[in-house]
């Protein structure tokens, strides 16, 4: 896998000065490119697919928001533009994952990644996804989290990796578990998410356990 990520300066400016600290920082999104995708900063032209995805019933079910029109979607979508660059603690990244098309013809947005800097000093970043039912069962959502867990521990320095999602999220599960992430919590009853109790599974990978795979 080649990113263009270990060349970008600001990656290389440590700002934190700690044992276990995230020493990549701050990072600003760079274009990166897998075997099959091009991940990059989310732009305004993305609105049409990204909303092909944030209309459907199924992606939003385990999701904070509900289904978007379009218009809710361009605003959406005008908010995670912004988060184009990790700094500071609760600061957030969105990679759009582009599927080229190897005629030349239109690239499309299938899903996006995001990255959040949880804690600087202890370096802790968490990651979410979302991707298009339509490319579900080819193993582009294990590609493109590739990458961005490159990103975390190669580059941002990262001791420890995790994603929260809804212990009824099968297929974000399954996700965690073929990049290798741990199963280390299951919060019981923790929320009430859409008029329902529903539990949060919690699974993460330390730099070391990465370094191990």
């Amino acid at each position: 896998m080649s990113t263009e990520a270990d060349e970008n300066p600001a990656a290389a400016a440590a700002t934190i000065d700690a044992p276990h600290g995230a020493t990549g920082l701050p990072y600003a999104a760079a274009e990166l490119h897998t075997e099959r995708l091009v991940l990059r900063p989310l732009n305004s032209g993305d609105l049409d697919d990204v909303h092909a995805y944030q209309k459907l019933k199924d992606v939003v079910r385990y999701l904070y928001w509900e289904v978007h029109d379009h218009e809710e979607s361009a605003k959406h979508l005008k908010k995670r533009i912004a988060m184009n660059r990790l700094a500071e603690d609760g600061d957030g990244l969105i990679y759009a994952v582009e599927l080229p098309d190897p005629e030349g013809g239109h690239s499309r947005v299938i899903g996006d990644m995001s990255i959040f800097l949880k804690s600087a000093k202890h370096a802790q970043v968490e990651v979410g996804w979302v991707f298009h039912p339509a490319v579900h069962g080819r193993g582009f959502a294990t590609e493109a989290a590739e990458a961005v867990l490159a990103i975390c521990f190669d580059v941002l320095g990262a001791h420890r990796v995790f994603a929260q999602l809804d212990s009824r999220n099968e297929a974000s599960a399954r996700l965690c578990e073929r990049l290798g992430m741990r199963n280390e919590a299951l919060l019981r009853e923790n929320e009430i998410f859409k008029g329902e109790w529903s539990d949060t599974a919690v699974y993460a990978m330390l730099d070391s356990e990465y370094r191990a795979r």
